[in-house]
């Protein structure tokens, strides 16, 4: 039964996190042309970012981090060792 709701609770924060980016597209596209900034970018808590890696995974393994501290698709500061549910292993 753990593993029901473990699959649940990852089902749902796909969906949150589709219907985020979903959304941060849409209204990125109205304001084409223009640079973007940190209001395109999800939130920490909606991708279920942690300070700490997930088994091999880690923010300086993604496709999306930025070194130092920083994150193509997470608003904020975000640690190289962290992890979150947008982690997209490097080519």
């Amino acid at each position: 039964m753990t593993d029901f709701m473990s699959r649940r609770r990852m089902l749902a924060a796909t969906v949150t996190v589709g219907g985020a980016l979903g959304a941060a597209v849409l209204s990125g596209s109205a304001g084409a042309g223009t640079a973007a900034s940190s209001d395109s970018q999800l939130q920490k808590q909606d991708v279920q970012y942690q300070d700490q890696p997930k088994g091999q995974q880690r923010c300086s393994g993604c496709a999306n981090f930025e070194a130092p501290s920083a994150c193509r698709v997470v608003s904020g500061k975000v640690n190289p060792n962290g992890w979150c549910l947008l982690f997209k292993a490097k080519a």
